[in-house]
């Protein structure tokens, strides 16, 4: 589109502007850029006096431009051949290639001035016809047309150039694009300047139509800006963050035939698509290894780095081990990225001192993975590493524990490493640690060493025959390469670690795939450029190393190139080899990478190995011992010990054990005692037994915590089977998940979980134990019943018309009738079952009612009568835990102290289970050192639970009928053989206590030794009905004796209340005398009144006046009862009558 309006402007423009053109001249530098400006001469007025000259020197002008062009074109055509020529030579030497190249360029940059040069002239030659009028404006019309052509076929030549020459400068090629498209124009304009001059013969009227002009203008426009626009978006893509588009790799090979074929490569990769985006460049810049490192670091400093390369390749020099760690320092300090073809030294993975460095090689410790995955093939998994104590013999033997021990899908075919032999590089014999490990049960050696170590190691290993049958030796590449390497040995051998041109090939293809993805992510600056003045971190180089390291070739020259975190190369391949007879090497198997899996495979070809003593079957890998190291520990009823002075004391059934580490000397019988004889003959060794030196079976913790850096470690019976100081474990051990990843266990020879013992709840024989059949709220209510029946009962035969108060006159007397004692007696009767004589109701309501309380006396009597047997007679008292989910022993709150035994199996298990993490805080506190002790606190009481396996708990509840286990099983397991990881023995008593288990020898001593009849006999104690004591009465002789007591009482408040009735009965019966006389008294006093007054009333009406006088006298009759006199009348005495009412 920009172009197409360019030339519109342009046609429009050239239109209005033909005549000023045709005044001023002809400019050929305003459309051509990049020619050099020249001011042309003024028109002449003058101008057709000297028309031939002029038209002489156009032509002569015009000749010498196109015959430099013609020259410029055959020398591009030259460099174009030459350059094909010089891609064609690949296997040519550097010497010839770097002179050809060099040669080429400046055959370019002479043909480049000689076409400046000749645009130049024709700059002048236009100037110079500059001064012709219409017929010279004709000429230049003409001639523009013409360069338009040329300059379109010459810039597809310069295009179809640039494809074939994708390595050269873009830069450079778009100047002499445009230098070229000046000179063929000029050329051009030359070449027509002659017909122009001819013209000029012409009338001056004549001029060229203004359409044709307009044409070529246009088309010089349009192809000119099409050129432009794509060179330039070409540009655009591949730099959309600015970065270089030329990156210089440097090298430092070994060899001139390497140098050639670095650069080769570089020159070849120019043209691979797939590494390297359009627009971007290689360039090799190469130096010689030098064996002086500081002589190698100067001159990686004056001929690499001054030239801005933005990663080095460096190999081994034929002498001398420093260079690349050289290269390595000089380079990292700049974080230059530096590959490494062939340095293999353990050293180079340390990242805190080469920081920068990569490899395509891996190191010599990766050797490491390999033995793992033969040594499993094999099924060996006891071995003797013997190795240099140099950096690369102990990263090999780190490594190799690492792997062997790193937890995967085979956890049980672990390899354990038996012993360790180091040594110093350097030695004059061997013999001393060779026979050091000879007694040892393992035959498998895995050996690093360099070639004149391993030679001086095999010479006494054979000299000490553990180089014949039954051994088996794999060792590392630089030990293969022994002259005197035994027949039957087996080693590594790196896939192409010599070829050179292949590590280089895949070194530089990883750099172009890192920068080629750098390029389109990161924006990447330029590197240092020298080593004197600059002491800033190239940034970029931290990112194109992360970059490189993260690179994957699926189908490199050396097979599938990867890099793990240190730079090193993994998925390498190896070749194992045999040795043969004479020394002669034979490839038996390989280890690659497997597409499939996308993991390292192992083949081997087993029936073509060759073993040690020419032997073609392969090797068990380790020897038998016949006399075992056997440890054990005192727990009831597998192991009894008894504490003797002198081994002559122990009986038949007993075996010598002395404690481990000291001088005590013990006695040992029990279940595992008899297994131990039992296995001993079946699988045929000897042996010699002890306790445990601690007294515990084992716990695995940090015991110096002060010291840093620390480590767990295993204490008591595993303890010594781990580090190899005993063979053989025979006690109750538990098998767990934390002891099976450090030793080997049999099969099960008893299965058992883990229960709580706890001791019975006491019989509560309590003074008041008879009132246990009802509880207390029963009682209450039949106390209550009792009275309520009686009062109704009073009440129905009280009220009842034929009850005893309405029938006294047929039955008798009222005191026959039933009152309310009498009906209380009636109740309390009847309830008790004593007979009952007198006060039975008589109304039928009430009798009913008797009938019905009889009933229900009946009943509570028989359900007392038989809870109290339950309760007194046959009650068994129930355990005071539920099992390990009671909410009493979670519940930190409760006063409930439960315990296990410190670092056993039980400890291990609540450690293990997070549900029970609280309950195991709590209890931790309480732990004890061996199950005696806690089981004798149980029965004292001290100690409320105790946690532990069931066979003992079981064993002790049947021993002691006080004792009990609480709920049900849980965290079931069983109890095995232990042995060394790795013994060869695991097997053989594995099967052994198979075939006890079906032969029946294991329930024999089930028999003879847990179970004993205890269990029988708690059995029957607990159905046998117990004798009733006074304890468990004496309530009942109280209450009789509470009932005596009340009679006493009752008895004496009887008798003082008879006596006071007594006393008030007098004194009634001598008021009731003197009541009686007084009222005697008064009868009589008012008898004489009535006598009186009829006389008075006679004596009145025969009138007597004075009535008073009779009265008065009977009145002082009265009165003189007060006085000492006593009247014919009154008594003797005057009763005290105040209190009585009359």
């Amino acid at each position: 589109i920009i172009a197409i309006i360019l030339a519109a402007i342009a046609a429009c423009w050239a239109q209005k502007n033909t005549d000023k053109r045709s005044a001023t001249g002809w400019d050929i530098s305003s459309l051509i850029p990049g020619l050099v400006q020249v001011s042309a001469a003024p028109v002449s007025a003058s101008w057709p006096s000297d028309t031939s000259s002029d038209v002489a020197g156009a032509i002569a002008a015009a000749k010498a431009a196109a015959s430099a062009v013609m020259a410029a074109q055959r020398q591009v055509a030259a460099a174009k051949h030459a350059a094909l020529e010089q891609q064609s030579m690949a296997s040519a030497k550097e010497a010839e290639a770097a002179h050809a190249a060099h040669k080429s360029e400046e055959t370019a940059r002479a043909a480049r001035a000689q076409a400046l040069e000749a645009a130049q002239s024709a700059v002048h030659a236009q100037a110079q016809l500059a001064s012709a009028k219409a017929r010279a404006a004709a000429a230049q019309k003409i001639a523009a047309a013409r360069e338009a052509a040329a300059a379109r076929a010459i810039q597809q030549a310069a295009q179809n150039q640039a494809a074939k020459l994708q390595n050269a400068d873009l830069e450079a090629l778009k100047l002499s694009v445009i230098q070229s498209s000046g000179a063929a124009g000029a050329a051009g304009a030359a070449q027509h300047a002659a017909t122009a001059a001819a013209a000029a013969l012409k009338p001056a009227s004549w001029t060229p139509s203004w359409k044709t002009w307009t044409s070529a203008g246009s088309m010089f426009w349009i192809l000119l800006v099409c050129s432009l626009c794509s060179l330039v978006n070409a540009d655009v893509d591949r730099r959309r963050y600015s970065n270089p588009t030329y990156y210089n790799v440097g090298g430092v090979l070994s060899s001139n035939e390497s140098i050639a074929f670095f650069k080769d490569t570089i020159s070849n990769l120019n043209f691979k698509d797939k590494y390297v985006p359009r627009g971007v460049t290689y360039h090799d810049y190469s130096i010689l290894m030098d064996p002086n490192p500081i002589k190698t670091a100067l001159n990686v400093c004056k001929d690499l780095i001054a030239h801005r390369v933005y990663a080095v390749v460096v190999s081994h020099p034929l002498t001398g081990d420093l260079s690349p760690a050289a290269v390595s320092y000089t380079s990292g300090f700049y974080h230059i990225p530096v590959i490494g073809i062939s340095s293999r030294d353990s050293a180079f993975s340390d990242k805190n001192i080469h920081v920068s460095f990569l490899r395509t090689v891996p190191p010599y410790s990766h050797q490491a993975d390999v033995w793992v995955d033969v040594l499993k093939h094999f099924n060996y998994m006891k071995v003797i590493v013997i190795h240099s104590s140099d950096t690369d013999g102990r990263a090999i033997l780190g490594r190799f524990q690492t792997t062997s021990q790193s937890i995967d899908e085979d956890v049980d075919r672990k390899v354990f490493v038996e012993q360790v032999i180091e040594f110093e590089p350097g030695l004059d014999s061997f013999s001393d640690k060779l026979i050091e490990v000879k007694s040892a049960q393992a035959r498998v050696f895995l050996m690093y060493a360099s070639k004149t170590d391993a030679e001086i190691i095999f010479r006494d290993a054979t000299y000490l025959n553990m180089t014949t049958t039954g051994y088996v030796w794999i060792v590392t590449e630089q030990a293969l390469d022994a002259a005197n390497a035994p027949e039957g040995l087996l080693g590594l051998r790196l896939v192409n670690a010599t070829n050179e041109h292949a590590h280089i090939q895949d070194s530089i293809y990883v750099l172009a795939s890192a920068i080629r993805d750098m390029n389109t992510s990161e924006e990447i600056n330029a590197p240092p450029s020298d080593c004197d003045n600059s002491g800033s971190i190239w940034t970029t180089g931290r990112l194109l190393f992360d970059y490189i390291r993260k690179q994957r070739l699926e189908n490199g020259a050396t097979g599938h190139v990867a890099f793990d975190d240190h730079g090193d190369r993994v998925h390498a391949e190896y070749d194992m080899v045999n040795v043969r007879a004479q020394g002669e090497h034979v490839a038996v198997g390989k280890y690659f990478y497997s597409k499939d899996t996308q993991k390292m495979r192992l083949e081997l070809k087993e029936h073509e190995i060759i073993w040690m003593g020419r032997s073609s079957t392969k090797p068990e890998g380790f020897m038998i011992p016949t006399h075992l190291k056997v440890l054990t520990i005192e727990e009831k009823p597998f192991v009894y010990a008894r504490r003797v002075d002198d081994e002559t004391e122990c009986f038949t059934e007993e075996i010598f054990c002395p404690h481990y580490n000291t001088n005590q000397l013990y006695c040992c019988k029990g279940f595992c005692m008899d297994l131990l004889r039992y296995l001993s003959k079946a699988i045929n060794f000897t042996y010699s037994l002890a306790l445990s030196p601690d007294g515990q079976f084992g716990n695995y913790i940090i015991r110096n915590f002060s010291q840093p850096g620390a480590k767990k470690e295993w204490t008591g019976l595993i303890g010594e089977l781990v580090y190899e100081r005993a063979d053989m474990i025979v006690a109750p051990l538990t098998i767990n998940p934390e002891r099976a990843e450090f030793i080997e266990f049999s099969k099960p020879f008893k299965y058992q979980g883990i229960t709580i013992l706890e001791k019975k709840p006491s019989r509560s024989s309590t003074l008041v134990s008879f009132l246990q059949p009802f509880s207390n709220t029963l009682w209450i209510l039949v106390m209550v019943s009792v009275h309520v029946v009686a009062l109704v009962l009073y009440l129905l035969d009280r009220f009842s018309p034929f009850g005893r108060f309405k029938l006294a006159h047929i039955d008798g007397t009222e005191e026959d009738a039933l009152n309310l004692s009498s009906a209380i007696w009636f109740a309390w009767g009847v309830l008790l079952n004593s007979g009952i004589g007198e006060g039975t109701p008589r109304s039928f309501s009430a009798r009913v009612l008797g009938m019905v309380w009889a009933g229900f006396a009946m009943i509570i009597v028989a359900s007392y009568t038989a809870n109290l047997a339950a309760f007194l007679v046959l009650e068994r008292p129930k355990t005071k835990l539920t099992g390990i989910n009671d909410a009493r022993l979670r519940n930190t709150m409760e006063n409930l102290t439960c315990a296990t035994v410190k670092g056993s199996a039980v400890d291990m298990y609540f450690r293990r289970q997070v549900e029970l993490s609280n309950m195991y805080r709590t209890m931790e506190a309480n732990n004890y050192d061996n199950a005696e002790q806690a089981i004798q606190d149980v029965k004292n009481g001290k100690l409320m639970a105790f946690i532990w396996d069931s066979s003992r708990l079981e064993f002790e509840a049947a021993q002691d009928c006080e004792l009990v286990t609480a709920g049900e099983l849980f965290g079931r397991s069983g109890y095995g053989v232990g042995l060394q990881k790795g013994s060869p023995w695991a097997d053989l008593v594995t099967l052994a206590i198979l075939d006890f288990h079906e032969s029946g020898i294991m329930e024999s001593l089930d028999n003879q030794w847990i179970l004993r009849n205890n269990m029988l006999n708690c059995e029957e104690n607990e159905k046998t009905p117990n004798t009733l004591g006074l304890k468990n009465m004496a309530g009942v002789f109280i209450l009789v004796l509470a009932g005596i007591v009340g009679g006493i009482v009752l008895i004496v408040i009887e008798v003082v209340y008879k006596r006071h009735q007594i006393k008030k009965q007098k004194r009634m019966e001598i008021a009731r005398h003197a009541a009686d006389r007084w009222r005697g008294a008064v009868e009589k006093r008012k008898t004489l009144r009535a006598a009186i007054l009829p006389s008075q009333r006679r004596a009145k009406s025969n009138g007597v006046k004075e009535t008073g006088s009779i009265s008065l006298a009977v009145d002082r009759g009265v009165r003189r009862r007060d006085e000492p006199r006593i009247p014919r009348y009154m008594p003797a005495y005057t009763p005290d009558v105040s209190h009585l009412v009359v």
